[in-house]
């Protein structure tokens, strides 16, 4: 949303659907590519369906999954697409042919996925009941698990920053941990609120140095990077900004 061409007296989100997009069953995630011309949904069937954006008809549909698609993403060329199921799956696809081109079973359903910003042949893993987990497909698709610094390890979120250089995870209690890509070693960690509100994911801005916390305490958080790692040991940093739906109290169950 451009804030700048908002009017003054104007609502701070949309207020009209600018159309719907019929993928032929229930959405359950969606996310569109680098470029924004292609949108990949991620349907309660097991389904996954690309719309061109800008026809809004739907280009390719890839079948794989036998439960629902939990989380998609895109490889920074727009050409592959992974994405997550809760039948312990994790797929990498190729999105001109639609062929599957790698699957990897855990023992755990699969709360999400990510490719590395930088890398393609490096995906993040998310399972429930594990460590994050990351899988680096040109070391003989290796396998490692993220040190969780003796916390729990169970509904664990994890996400690069936008330039792949960290790891940041989301604890159910509340915390963040800060790992550093090249050897995954723990560098900061610091909570979000005096409580144990769990963290539900992260979202990285393009452009600067800015992040945002989604928490089940229904408030999303906006951090700085470079406040968070100039913050020291035991000490947690305070948000810049704090959003949530002071009417209704709606959590927020994704933003882009």
């Amino acid at each position: 949303m451009n804030l700048e061409l908002l009017q003054s007296t104007g609502q701070m989100y949309p207020d009209q659907l600018d159309g719907t997009l019929e993928c032929g069953s229930e959405a359950i995630t969606c996310c569109c590519n680098r470029r924004g011309t292609l949108l990949a949904v991620g349907c309660n069937d097991g389904r996954i369906a690309v719309f061109d954006f800008l026809t809004r008809v739907v280009a390719k549909i890839y079948t794989g999954h036998v439960h629902p698609v939990t989380s998609l993403s895109w490889s920074r060329d727009g050409f592959k697409i992974l994405s997550t199921s809760t039948d312990n799956n994790v797929s990498i696809w190729d999105v001109i042919t639609g062929e599957c081109e790698q699957r990897y079973h855990f023992s755990s359903p699969i709360l999400r996925a990510q490719f590395h910003p930088r890398d393609k042949l490096v995906v993040l893993v998310c399972p429930i009941w594990n460590a994050p987990v990351l899988v680096k497909m040109a070391d003989q698709h290796k396998h490692t698990s993220l040190p969780t610094d003796g916390e729990s390890e169970q509904n664990i979120v994890a996400s690069f920053t936008h330039k792949g250089d960290y790891i940041y995870m989301g604890i159910a209690r509340g915390r963040i941990i800060i790992i550093q890509y090249d050897d995954l070693q723990i560098i900061k960690s610091f909570r979000v609120s005096t409580g144990t509100t769990a963290i539900k994911s992260f979202e990285f801005a393009r452009r600067g140095r800015s992040f945002l916390v989604n928490c089940a305490d229904r408030i999303i958080r906006v951090y700085s990077q470079d406040v968070v790692m100039l913050t020291p040991q035991g000490s947690d940093p305070e948000p810049e900004q704090k959003l949530q739906d002071l009417v209704n109290r709606l959590d927020f169950l994704s933003y882009l």
